[in-house]
């Protein structure tokens, strides 16, 4: 391996592989390491992306890419212990391709080939110790007892952001700031999948759900289907398994045997348990994203959105790095590899849908910390459901049913406030 490179790139995910994608395209030297012992070893996702990023950027994606099916029906369930609400939306032939479900490993071993057919060299089972650091720029990096100069290093570590933090380029990361998601997957025939979630042999289901699914706590649930899998887990903000004295993988198997779920996957068996860091605090700081010699992107910029409906990242990381990329190719053509060359980098993202939706939705972390949506809303949601449906030669009117609904545990002032809160934040 050659101790030079036009540049180094920290980690093999979505947004670094994009990244070496396209500067390897324009002719420079690059280098990925990844310390996973292959690629997509370390990567962990719920199941889903979104497609629009990849039409532009990889135009016929959908002939190559290992598309598991495309999303045909979003799911929103609020849920008790025992009962559940759902909302469904039928996305009709248009839309229909605008997400698919993937398993992120196969997704970035296909997108490590395509960094290497351009010329990028990705080298798994490296870590990368910290980085070299000259005059006050970053030279490369360095990973056990070898150093590897570079003049443009990119910090695509991911949300568990260690070498940040070690060289003092972020605030040390809080456990209210990431969440810790669980990921099962259960195999089932493809026949059953179909007629369960009534959807043709490409087409698949994407689920969130909120309240039982975290046992109250700040999180959710989901589910996606995939060809002959489902993928179903948890996710709960870090701080909170302590604070309610509560274990990850009994969240995960009550939520798997909640009898809104069990039917959906009977007969299956378990092929995988995976856990991964989910950033929830925002973005970086627009000074945090860049400095003498590197730009940080995906993850570990905190390039994720969450509204509590939507749940993206994959596409926020391949933007970045894109944007990263064209970024370092501009300076390299003047030869500055300064703070002042790479703030370019801020320019793009600002005017890429990357910023514009996060900026957009910057209030919803905080309004997603109400602790009522996770524990009282799903119950008086269900509460009201069962009230309206029960027939017993009762008069059940809307407006009294859901305040019968509603008593003891949310006054009609604060379902107001939280509702204003709703609108404001997402």
């Amino acid at each position: 391996m050659s101790e030079k490179f036009d540049v180094a790139i920290v980690g093999a995910g979505p947004s670094g592989l994009t990244a070496a994608y396209f500067l390897a395209k324009a002719g420079l030297e690059v280098v990925v390491l990844e310390r996973g012992n292959e690629l997509g070893a370390k990567s962990v996702y719920g199941g889903r992306i979104y497609s629009h990023v990849l039409q532009r950027l990889f135009p016929g994606f959908e002939k190559e890419a290992p598309v598991e099916r495309w999303v045909r029906k979003e799911r929103l369930v609020f849920m008790t212990e025992n009962d559940a609400v759902t909302l469904e939306y039928f996305k009709n032939d248009e839309l229909v391709k605008s997400s698919f479900t993937a398993y992120l490993t196969k997704f970035i071993q296909w997108l490590g080939k395509k960094a290497e057919e351009a010329g990028a060299l990705i080298a798994t089972g490296v870590r990368v110790d910290s980085l070299i650091m000259e005059n006050g720029f970053v030279k490369g990096v360095i990973a056990g007892d070898e150093k590897l100069s570079a003049d443009y290093t990119i910090i695509a570590e991911g949300a568990n952001t260690i070498l940040l933090e070690k060289m003092g380029l972020k605030k040390r990361t809080e456990p209210h700031d990431v969440a810790l998601g669980v990921k099962e997957v259960i195999r089932l025939d493809e026949e059953k999948i179909n007629e369960r979630f009534g959807v043709d042999p490409d087409e698949g289901v994407a689920s969130l759900f909120v309240g039982y699914a975290s046992n109250g706590a700040i999180g959710g649930g989901f589910l996606y289907t995939m060809k002959k899998e489902v993928t179903l887990g948890v996710v709960v903000r870090l701080d909170q398994p302590a604070r309610y004295k509560i274990k990850m993988h009994e969240i995960a198997e009550s939520f798997r045997m909640h009898p809104a779920i069990r039917p959906l996957i009977r007969d299956g068996y378990m092929t995988e348990y995976s856990a991964h860091l989910i950033v929830e605090k925002g973005p970086l700081k627009e000074n945090e994203l860049y400095g003498n010699g590197y730009v940080v992107v995906g993850d570990a910029a905190g390039f994720e959105l969450n509204t509590g409906i939507i749940v993206r990242g994959v596409d926020f990381a391949m933007e970045s790095g894109k944007l990263a990329a064209d970024t370092i190719i501009r300076a390299r053509e003047n030869g500055d590899t300064s703070k002042n060359a790479l703030s370019h980098y801020v320019n793009l993202l600002r005017n890429s849908f990357v910023l514009k939706e996060l900026y957009a939705f910057r209030k919803a972390p905080r309004y997603l910390s109400t602790e009522r949506i996770y524990k009282v809303y799903p119950t008086v949601l269900c509460n009201f459901f069962r009230e309206i449906f029960t027939v017993d030669g009762t008069p059940r009117r809307l407006y009294p049913s859901l305040r019968k609904a509603m008593k003891n545990k949310v006054s009609l002032f604060t379902l107001i406030k939280d509702g204003l809160g709703a609108v404001r934040s997402l």
